[in-house]
C-alpha cells in the first residue's frame, strides 16, 4: 500500500480528543434537599475517587471515525492482486493532431511509431487509438480489431487547432475511470512548451496507470510565424503592419543571447499575384519583431485583400502565408426616428453631434415608424411616451436583434419653457446612483454640473434595470428585458429645457457608451483564431475561402454559434450585406519550442512506482525531485495494478458516522430521563 497525501496522517494526533471528552464527561452526582441533618452520623470524606470511561463503544466509533477520516484524505493505494500475477491492460494510444505536427516529418514518424506500438503489444491486452489537440478525439473504430484503427489513423491528417496537455490527461483520466483494468497511455507528440495548460496539476490523472511519452522530434527545426494587419484612414492609402516570431525546436523559449545567430528571412508583400514590395528581415530565435509596408494604394475592389508570404522556407509552411482584409473607418449607421413633431430640432441636433464626434457613428434622420429602417441599420433612436409598454413596430425592430434607444418624448405637448417651470425645481437635481456593475460603466462618467429641472414620469415594468437616476431617486436611464435586441430608455426629452444634460461633456461620453454597448451585442468581429466559436445573428449565411456555404437552411434562419476550424478568409452573407472574417492560426501552437527534458521528465515521474512521484505537487519544471538518469526512457509505475483505497474507505466513514449518531442520540436519552 502507498499514499498518496502522506501528509494528511497528521489528523491522526486529534484521536486524543475523543478519549479526553469521555475522559471529564462522567456525571456528578445530583445533589437532594434534605430538612435537617440533626440524627446523622458523621464520616469521613474520601481521600480519593476512581475514574471510569463511560461508553466505550461511543468511543471506539469515535476513534475509528478519526481514523477512517485521515486515511481518505491521505489516499492509499492497494494492489489488486500479487506481484507475480499476470495483468491485463487497457492501452490508449493518443497521438498529437495539432497545428505543429503539420510541421515537415513529424506526422510520418508519428504514423510508424504508433505502428511499432501497437506491433508490441502483448496478446490480449486492449487497444484504443485516438487523436488530440484542445481535446481528445475518440474514433468510432475504438471497438475494432488494431490493424482497423491503425488504418483510420493513417487516413488521419493534423488540424488547425492547438494541444493542450491538460485536456487531454483529463480526458484520459475519464477513460481511465470507466476501465475494469488498468490503463497505460502512450502519447505520441513532439512535446511542445505551448501546450502545457496554465495549471500543471491538471497534468495529473489519478487513475492512469502508466504514461510513456514518445517524442517524435529528430533535428532541430526552425520556423517563423506571421501575422499581418491592413488598415486605411482615408479609403485610398493603406498601411500593412506585420509581425514576425522565430523559434526552434529543441530548445526551450527563452529570450534571445547576443551571440545567439540570426537568420535572415525575406517578407514580400502581393496583391493578387503582383509582388507589391519587399523587405528583409534578421531574427534570433525567438524574437519578435515588427515591420511596416505603407504608401500602398487601396486596390479597386469589393473587401480589398494584401497577401504577406515569406520567401524562404521553413518547417511549418501553414503560417508562412496569410491574406489580409484592409479595414477602413467606416461609421456606424444609427437611425434617428421622428414625426413633425416627436423630436425637437434641438434633440436632433444634440443627438446627432454626439454620435458624430470622432466619426464614430453616421445618424440619418427618417419620418415615419420603424418599419422604415434601412435593413443594415442595427441602432434606433426615437422619442415616444416611455410607459410599460412599447410601441408595436419598436418591439418588431427588436426582435430582429436590432437595438433601441428610447427617450421621452410627448407629441401632443410642445416642451415648456423654463419660465413655466415651478419655482422650487429651478435649481434641479443632481445625478445620483448609477449602476456600476453594468457593461456601459456609467460610474465612471463626469456627472458634476448635470441638473435635472423637469423629469417626466417614467413607469417602470417588471424586469426592468435602472441605471441611471436623480438623487431623488428618479429614473434616467433604464435597461428593458427583451429576447433578442437592447432596449434602453432615457427619461429626458432631450430639449436642453428639462435638463442640462445635452449641453454637458458627459452627453458625448454617454452616447457613445450606449451605442458601443448596443454594437457589442451585434458586431461580427475582423478576425478569430481558429477553433474559436463564432456567435452569428439570425438570417446569416457563412461562406468558406472556396465559396462553400457552411450553415444549413434551417440553421442560418435562427441564431446560434460555428466553430471554425480552418484559416482563411470567411464571408457572412446576410441582409445587412456581405462581412469578410479572417481566421487565423493560433500564434502559441506556430511556436514550435519544444518542453526541456527535466519539465518532461518531471511530468512523466508522476507515474512511477515510488510514493513522491504519486505526489500531485511535483513541480513539471523539474526543479525539484528525482529525475531520469537516461533523459530519452520513459518511466512508468509499476506493473501491478492499484486501486485507490477511498472506494473501501468512504462507506466504512459512512457506516461508522450513522452507528456513532444512533448511539450519541441513545446515551443523550439515558441522560434526560435520568436512568
Amino acid at each position: 500500500m502507498s499514499l498518496l497525501f502522506p501528509a494528511y496522517l497528521a489528523g491522526l494526533l486529534g484521536l486524543a480528543l475523543p478519549w479526553l471528552l469521555h475522559r471529564f464527561s462522567d456525571q456528578q452526582a445530583p445533589e437532594q434537599a434534605f430538612p435537617s441533618r440533626r440524627f446523622l452520623e458523621a464520616t469521613t470524606p474520601p481521600v480519593s475517587r476512581t475514574r471510569q470511561l463511560k461508553y466505550l463503544g461511543l468511543l471506539a466509533l469515535r476513534i475509528l471515525s478519526l481514523l477512517l477520516l485521515c486515511f481518505l484524505f491521505a489516499q492509499p493505494w492497494l494492489n489488486r492482486q500479487g506481484a507475480d500475477a499476470v495483468v491485463s491492460k487497457h492501452h490508449v494510444i493518443a497521438v498529437d493532431q495539432s497545428l505543429s505536427m503539420r510541421t515537415a516529418g513529424r506526422w510520418p514518424s508519428a504514423v510508424a511509431r504508433a505502428r511499432d506500438i501497437v506491433a508490441d503489444l502483448p496478446a490480449g491486452d486492449s487497444l484504443e487509438l485516438l487523436g488530440f489537440d484542445n481535446g481528445i478525439r475518440r474514433s468510432d473504430r475504438r471497438d475494432e480489431p488494431a490493424s482497423v484503427q491503425l488504418q483510420g489513423l493513417s487516413d488521419r491528417q493534423p488540424g488547425f487547432l492547438a494541444a493542450d496537455y491538460g485536456a487531454l490527461m483529463q480526458g484520459i483520466n475519464r477513460i481511465a475511470t470507466e476501465s475494469d483494468v488498468p490503463v497505460k497511455l502512450w502519447l505520441i507528440t513532439d512535446v511542445q512548451q505551448s501546450a502545457l495548460p496554465s495549471q500543471l496539476n491538471a497534468l495529473y490523472a489519478p487513475q492512469l496507470d502508466e504514461l510513456q511519452v514518445e517524442s517524435v522530434l529528430s533535428e532541430p527545426q526552425r520556423n517563423v510565424h506571421l501575422q499581418a494587419s491592413a488598415l486605411s484612414s482615408d479609403g485610398v492609402n493603406v498601411q500593412v503592419n506585420v509581425q514576425l516570431l522565430a523559434s526552434e525546436s529543441g530548445a526551450a523559449e527563452a529570450e534571445p543571447s547576443d551571440d545567439a545567430v540570426r537568420h535572415g528571412t525575406t517578407v514580400q508583400l502581393y496583391s493578387g499575384d503582383r509582388l507589391l514590395a519587399e523587405q528583409q528581415v534578421s531574427l534570433k530565435p525567438f524574437e519578435l519583431q515588427s515591420i511596416v509596408f505603407d504608401r500602398l494604394i487601396m486596390p479597386a475592389t469589393s473587401n480589398p485583400v494584401f497577401t504577406v508570404a515569406l520567401a524562404e522556407p521553413d518547417a511549418l509552411a501553414d503560417d508562412d502565408r496569410v491574406d489580409v482584409v484592409v479595414r477602413t473607418a467606416n461609421p456606424m449607421p444609427v437611425t434617428l426616428l421622428a414625426t413633425d413633431r416627436s423630436v425637437s430640432g434641438n434633440s436632433s441636433v444634440f443627438l446627432t453631434t454626439a454620435l458624430e464626434t470622432d466619426e464614430l457613428a453616421r445618424v440619418d434622420v427618417i419620418l415615419g415608424s420603424a418599419e422604415r429602417v434601412p435593413a443594415e441599420v442595427q441602432h434606433l433612436i426615437s422619442a415616444r411616451l416611455l410607459g410599460e409598454h412599447v410601441d408595436l413596430d419598436i418591439l418588431q425592430f427588436i426582435d430582429s436583434g436590432a437595438n433601441a434607444l428610447l427617450f421621452s418624448g410627448d407629441p401632443a405637448v410642445s416642451p415648456r419653457s423654463i419660465d413655466q417651470l415651478a419655482i422650487p425645481s429651478i435649481r434641479g437635481r443632481e445625478m445620483g446612483l448609477s449602476d456600476d456593475a453594468h457593461p456601459l460603466q456609467l460610474g465612471k462618467l463626469d456627472w458634476s454640473g448635470t441638473r435635472f429641472y423637469d423629469v417626466p414620469p417614467l413607469a417602470l415594468s417588471e424586469g426592468d434595470r435602472v441605471l441611471l437616476q436623480t438623487s431623488d431617486r428618479q429614473a434616467v436611464l433604464v435597461e428593458r428585458q427583451t429576447e433578442r435586441g437592447r432596449l434602453l430608455l432615457l427619461n429626458d426629452r432631450l430639449d436642453g429645457v428639462s435638463s442640462n444634460l445635452p449641453l454637458q461633456p458627459a452627453f458625448v461620453a454617454l452616447m457613445q457608451s450606449i451605442i458601443g454597448y448596443f454594437d457589442a451585442s451585434t458586431a461580427l468581429p475582423d478576425q478569430i483564431v481558429a477553433g474559436e466559436r463564432l456567435a452569428l445573428p439570425a438570417r446569416v449565411q457563412v461562406l468558406d475561402p472556396d465559396e462553400q456555404p457552411l450553415l444549413t437552411l434551417d440553421a442560418s434562419a435562427h441564431s446560434g454559434a460555428i466553430e471554425l476550424d480552418e484559416p482563411g478568409l470567411y464571408k457572412i452573407v446576410g441582409v445587412r450585406g456581405e462581412h469578410a472574417l479572417q481566421v487565423v492560426l493560433d500564434s502559441r501552437e506556430a511556436n514550435i519550442s519544444a518542453l526541456s527534458e527535466s519539465a518532461l521528465s518531471a511530468w512523466q515521474g508522476r507515474y512511477n512506482a515510488s510514493d513522491e512521484a504519486l505526489q500531485p505537487d511535483s513541480a513539471v519544471n523539474g526543479s525539484s525531485g528525482s529525475l531520469r538518469a537516461d533523459a530519452d526512457r520513459s518511466m512508468t509505475v509499476a506493473e501491478a495494478a492499484r486501486l485507490a483505497g477511498w472506494r473501501i474507505i468512504l462507506p466504512l466513514l459512512l457506516l461508522a458516522f450513522i452507528m456513532e449518531s444512533a448511539l450519541a442520540n441513545r446515551r443523550l436519552n439515558v441522560r434526560r430521563d435520568g436512568s
